[in-house]
């Protein structure tokens, strides 16, 4: 009989990665790939699909704001699923179905269609984003969690480049339909790869407390010393919450971080879907040429793929919050330099964009990484979730309210300077969520005790 209980922290406590927990990261760095893909294949497609439909681009407009709800409804309803039945099939299921429909884009008929498609795939993809990242922070080691979230949050601007050089090869020989038969394609691929080799969370299992046998397997290739002992059992302070899990965000002292770090998810993506909408059509309106906005625009993305690579492991290493502030200043700097520059040389073309796109693109993941560390495993997907479905509130402010003010004929400098000011009011809300999360995390401990 068991007689020596082991939490699962202690499963989880080493500093490097196995090959096993690689191979989890790398399956779920794929599944936000496919976030960043989705974004960029729409915008590049959009003319075509117009000119198909005989139709205005902007007469698309619908689809475009169908495939931003669609994740945020997604998040609020599937998000939540895999806290209470289990991470693996939940992402199987999402994946599915934002392959299928994105799959079936590639046969509309109407604009209607286009809409509904779009709504229905991102409505996929809201479960899978904040689930992948729960998981894939759950099997990081203890001590690089931070790191190994942001690192995987480089699957969006890795994805929207890959999405870019797909439109390049396929668009002028083939067309926009391959675009989607390859979009919806590959999330079906990653989907039956995820129910072949993805584990389930040992979190969940742990609770469940019915399959030991598989539990002690996934140890077995995590922390062999500790599956090896056939005295062991595995317990785990993260209990299963009662009632809806959303509640439980506002609850042990979390009610004022969790509504902090929303208003922040939602700054920070808009302040990030100004740059991405906006940069291209302000490089022109400055002088820059085809080839000079179309290299910056890709520069942002370099920049991003970049900081989120390692702004993880540096927010590992020091204060996470004096790590953003810093990084919400330098951004603000860098978009109202950015908005002088269009029509400079293309290395100052080229280095601003990087430059935007290191700093204020790598800050948001910051945002989205501090949900991994600072909410328990038992709500984690579901406080990842919200805080990913309401930063697209953002992403669908940046593009109306851009496009109000450039009809009122502002100049690139005072748009990206006046812009900048959202990145300033982002660097002085990161002390407030610091001590907001220190609070927190002692009433959490308070209440663990009281339990």
């Amino acid at each position: 009989m068991a007689n020596k209980r082991v939490d699962l922290n202690k499963v989880f406590g080493g500093d490097r990665y196995t090959s096993y927990q690689l191979m989890v990261s790398l399956l779920c760095f794929c599944l936000v790939l496919l976030d960043g893909f989705d974004l960029t294949v729409i915008g590049v497609a959009l003319p075509k699909i117009a000119d198909f439909l005989h139709v205005k681009p902007g007469a698309l407009g619908l689809a475009l704001a169908a495939g931003q709800v669609g994740p945020l409804v997604g998040t609020i309803f599937l998000g939540p699923l895999g806290d209470r039945w289990g991470r693996k099939w939940v992402l199987f299921g999402c994946a599915l179905v934002f392959g299928i429909f994105t799959l079936m884009t590639a046969f509309i008929t109407s604009a209607p269609q286009l809409a509904l498609y779009r709504f229905l795939g991102g409505f996929g993809l809201g479960g899978v984003v904040p689930n992948a990242l729960t998981f894939g922070s759950e099997y990081a080691p203890a001590s690089r969690r931070a790191n190994g979230t942001a690192t995987m949050l480089a699957g969006m601007p890795g994805g929207a480049f890959l999405g870019a050089m797909a439109a390049v090869w396929l668009l002028p020989s083939y067309g926009w339909r391959p675009i989607f038969l390859l979009g919806g394609g590959v999330p079906i691929i990653i989907a039956l790869l995820v129910a072949l080799f993805l584990p389930e969370s040992l979190q969940f299992l742990v609770r469940q407390g019915k399959d030991k046998i598989r539990i002690r397997r996934i140890v077995s290739k995590i922390a062999p010393a500790l599956a090896a002992d056939p005295d062991v059992e595995f317990f785990s302070n993260d209990k299963k919450l009662p009632g809806l899990p959303v509640k439980h965000l506002f609850m042990e002292g979390r009610a004022f971080t969790t509504i902090l770090l929303w208003i922040c998810a939602i700054l920070s993506t808009y302040s990030l879907w100004v740059l991405i909408t906006w940069a291209p059509t302000l490089m022109r309106q400055t002088g820059a040429s085809v080839l000079q906005y179309s290299l910056g625009f890709a520069g942002i993305h370099l920049g991003s793929f970049v900081t989120f690579c390692i702004i993880g492991r540096i927010m590992d290493k020091t204060s996470p919050f004096l790590v953003l502030t810093t990084g919400f200043t330098l951004g603000a700097i860098a978009l109202a330099t950015f908005g002088f520059t269009g029509g400079s040389s293309f290395l100052i073309i080229a280095t601003m964009a990087f430059i935007c796109g290191a700093f204020i693109n790598g800050s948001q993941a910051g945002i989205l990484s501090l949900g991994t560390v600072f909410y328990p495993v038992a709500v984690r997907a579901t406080g990842i979730g919200w805080v990913y479905g309401l930063a697209k509130v953002g992403a669908m402010l940046a593009p109306a309210i851009g496009g109000i003010l450039l009809l009122q004929n502002w100049s690139a400098s005072v748009f990206c300077g006046t812009q900048a000011l959202v990145g300033l009011v982002l660097a002085a809300l990161m002390p407030i969520l610091g001590i907001a999360t220190r609070a927190a995390a002692r009433a959490e401990k308070t209440a663990a005790a009281g339990r």
